[in-house]
């Protein structure tokens, strides 16, 4: 990897991640940095090697990701961005919710 391809990819994990921590700061404070709840990065050597975060957002990473790749999801988010689908009212009271 080229010092500009590095220094791409650096600066969007910094702009990504609030915080940033060597390996041996995590050894030391890892209980706390996972009841702190944010994300955050483990650098080895001035590069980061790990990303953590909490279960929650990794959950809705992968999700995105999966819609993202579904074509006939897409298709859908994208009608509705455009205004072309109906809109329906939920009944949260129904299993099926109305639909």
């Amino acid at each position: 990897m080229s010092p500009v391809d590095k220094a791409k990819k650096k600066s969007y994990i910094h702009f990504v991640m609030t915080a940033t921590y060597t390996v041996r700061e995590v050894q030391a404070n890892l209980s706390k940095l996972c009841n702190s709840g944010q994300r955050f990065v483990i650098a080895r050597r001035n590069e980061p090697v790990y990303v953590a975060m909490p279960l929650a957002e990794f959950d809705a990473l992968l999700e995105t990701m999966e819609l993202l790749s579904n074509p006939d999801a897409m298709k859908t988010l994208r009608a509705a961005k455009a205004g072309k689908l109906k809109y329906k009212e939920l009944d949260l009271n129904d299993e099926n919710f109305g639909l």
